[in-house]
């Protein structure tokens, strides 16, 4: 749903009233709704045809307000739930914070160590994906036993695999003549 139109042409409309100073802001609050939204029992509920529009309005309504949103974006929500877009909070959140990251220069990797990285070892390659993209790097750090060591960094739909399992496995077709 990611790249789904109707969430992209939502996310731009709510960035471009947002003021600079908002922009993250606003993208915080937009994801803790959708998070809450996107809950099982809250989305059985609120997709329910047995539920009218008027109380599927008011419902997001008071969702918004219990988690203290800001006006802007109560109103937001509620413009959502009036043109029945509720099922899709999830990719306009996500559309949102690919436009933020956009306008402030940054692009998200996931960086997949082998065992958890010391924090100076993330910095070292955070620091080489920031060169390689000119953006600064917002890093989701995991681990994989099975990669035996080293390091898998997805950046911009890219992957550069400098893993342990890898390189054997490329040695191992060298040694076969087959590569």
């Amino acid at each position: 749903m990611k790249g789904s139109r109707v969430a992209q042409r939502y996310a731009r409309a709510l960035i471009e009233l947002a003021e600079r100073g908002q922009v993250e802001q606003w993208g915080a609050e937009l994801e803790r709704l959708a998070a809450m939204v996107e809950s099982p029992e809250l989305k059985e509920r609120l997709s329910s045809p047995e539920l009218s529009e008027a109380s599927r309005q008011e419902a997001i309504a008071k969702i918004a307000e219990r988690l203290e949103l800001s006006f802007p974006l109560r109103s937001f929500a509620v413009v959502i739930a009036r043109h029945k877009r509720i099922a899709e909070i999830g990719a306009i959140a996500e559309a949102y914070s690919d436009l933020v990251d956009q306008m402030l220069g940054r692009e998200r990797a996931t960086l997949t160590f082998a065992i958890q990285p010391s924090d100076e070892e993330a910095a070292r390659v955070v620091a080489g994906l920031a060169a390689i993209a000119r953006k600064q790097i917002i890093p989701t750090i995991k681990v994989d036993k099975e990669l035996l060591g080293g390091i898998v960094a997805e950046l911009g739909g890219k992957t550069y695999d400098g893993s342990l399992a890898t390189r054997l496995a490329e040695a191992q077709l060298k040694l076969a003549g087959q590569a």
